[in-house]
């Protein structure tokens, strides 16, 4: 009888805890980092040029510098900061903005690539803006992160709790002419 009254108690006590949120259990939150590189050449799509007495010759393509489209599928996370970003080893400042429309789908040419599939959870477009150039050193635990991915992402919540992000590589987007 004694051992029953006390497992009851303790049930009781549990999910009364439970029920009121005052549990020490950590929700983790889900943050999933989508990362897309693409180049747009300068002028119209290369095609072989004719010289004079007939010769033909291919331009060089030259590049301008990549458009990066960086998004976060945050679960659990009602609000989150960018503290740094870096992108291949240099650091750059960045905003974050909700996305209201999902999928993310972005134009190649006649046809719509997918980024981001639909999904309930909160997706934030990361924008990328400046190169810091004050010569901040990071710290060992990041530097060896830094090092070894194209995309490092450091973020915080509302609870002060930081979060690190990586990405190896970015998937690499067809090349698209002009801008």
């Amino acid at each position: 009888m004694r051992r029953s009254v006390f497992t009851g108690i303790l049930a009781f006590l549990g999910l009364y805890l439970v029920a009121n949120g005052q549990t020490n259990i950590p929700t983790n939150p889900s943050l999933r980092l989508r990362a897309y590189e693409r180049v747009f050449i300068n002028g119209v799509a290369p095609s072989p040029v004719m010289e004079v007495g007939g010769k033909e010759t291919k331009v060089q393509v030259i590049p301008t510098k990549p458009v990066y489209y960086i998004y976060l599928i945050a679960n659990k996370v009602p609000y989150i900061k960018i503290e740094r970003v870096w992108i291949k080893q240099q650091l750059y400042t960045a905003t974050i903005t909700r996305v209201a429309t999902k999928p993310v789908l972005i134009e190649n040419g006649k046809q719509k690539d997918t980024l981001v599939k639909y999904t309930d959870e909160a997706v934030w477009q990361i924008s990328i803006k400046d190169k810091v150039t004050n010569g901040t050193k990071s710290k060992k635990d990041i530097a060896d992160k830094v090092a070894a991915n194209e995309l490092v992402l450091r973020l915080n919540d509302k609870s002060g709790a930081v979060y690190t992000r990586v990405a190896k590589t970015f998937t690499k987007l067809e090349p698209q002419a002009g801008m």
